[in-house]
């Protein structure tokens, strides 16, 4: 009971929202559970650093049939690599079904006849602040779920992880030969900050962030602070333009809002 009252008192007084004014060019692409809205002006061809896949690649594929995007996934976990290799079966298939909001889409769902290996790309490693290196990534206690991730909380196991390779921003640029990034998309349960202040050293930065703040679900002081400082360094080159009711955060390049 205790318990509960302190995270009520956290949430009321440290639930990180930012205030933001709403855009009218946004589009929300994919599903609820997997989708995010995106800042739809200038997005010519765009290059998408998809960071987390799970068991729903909606917002990828819908990128694809909508705007003729290329899509670079990165996720290390072994069921998303799975379910990466069922999608590669129905390259160029149309669907035979209509999405859900499982977080388990059917593959049949996705209509890919425009999907091919140049516009759909898997890396099996996980983007962090540095290359080459191997983090612990914990496995949830629920067997249903697929997301791991980097921090050991009340519902993911403290015995049960997995080492996972890493890649940063800078040699995913250099090994894709990227001389732009459109979109950097993170959904990577709670390795976002880490990642985010290594992504913004680079000279070549995304012209939009779409990226999911695992703390802000854990509202303390320390999670606010540390929010706030990292939001702070994104607004320093980003507008923050949207938060959607799944708390989903899209910022864009402030250039392309000039």
């Amino acid at each position: 009971m205790i318990k509960k009252i302190f995270n009520k008192i956290n949430s009321i007084f440290f639930k990180f929202n930012p205030s933001f004014k709403a855009n009218n060019n946004l589009t929300k692409i994919g599903t609820i559970y997997g989708g995010y809205d995106i800042y739809n002006q200038n997005l010519e061809k765009p290059i998408i650093l998809s960071c987390g896949l799970g068991e729903d690649a909606s917002f990828d594929i819908d990128m694809i049939n909508k705007f003729d995007a290329k899509v670079i996934i990165l996720d290390p976990t072994p069921r998303s690599k799975v379910y990466f290799n069922k999608l590669k079966e129905k390259f160029g298939n149309s669907k035979n079904t209509n999405y859900d909001e499982s977080g388990n889409l059917n593959p049949d769902s996705y209509d890919l006849r425009k999907t091919n290996s140049k516009n759909l790309i898997f890396v099996d490693k996980a983007i962090w602040s540095t290359n080459d290196t191997e983090i612990n990534l914990y496995f949830p206690k629920v067997s249903s779920h697929v997301s791991l991730s980097i921090n050991k909380k009340s519902n993911y196991s403290d015995s049960n992880s997995l080492k996972a390779k890493t890649v940063d921003y800078s040699t995913l640029l250099k090994s894709f030969e990227l001389k732009k990034v459109d979109i950097l998309k993170l959904d990577i349960e709670g390795a976002e900050i880490e990642t985010l202040k290594s992504v913004l050293k680079n000279n070549i930065l995304p012209n939009q962030i779409l990226v999911e703040f695992d703390l802000r679900r854990k509202p303390s002081l320390k999670t606010y602070l540390m929010l706030r400082k990292i939001h702070k360094k994104i607004c320093q080159k980003y507008k923050l333009i949207n938060i959607n009711k799944k708390g989903d955060f899209t910022y864009v390049a402030k250039k392309f809002l000039n």
